[in-house]
């Protein structure tokens, strides 16, 4: 498995430090590193997947930067409109 801390680290040094979506129990290491590591205005928890995906293509247009969005597979049919 992934070391969550050091992907985070790596993560910003790729100048990745927005992330969002929907938590889950796979990914809740990785949740509990990104809320260890950041801000309230640098993590936010959404409500769904579309929601996700809507934040981060509203945080990208305002600030030119990239976010990643995390979310469980099942999630990625909900992810169609915001992404349309």
């Amino acid at each position: 498995m992934i070391n969550p801390k050091k992907f985070v680290e790596y993560l910003s040094t790729e100048k990745i430090h927005f992330y969002c979506g929907v938590p889950d129990s796979l990914l809740k290491e990785f949740c509990f590193c990104v809320s260890d590591s950041l801000t309230n205005q640098n993590h936010m928890i959404t409500a769904n997947e579309g929601s996700a995906i809507a934040l981060a293509c509203g945080y990208y247009l305002t600030t030119k930067k990239i976010p990643l969005v995390y979310f469980q597979n099942s999630g990625m049919g909900n992810t169609i409109n915001p992404l349309l």
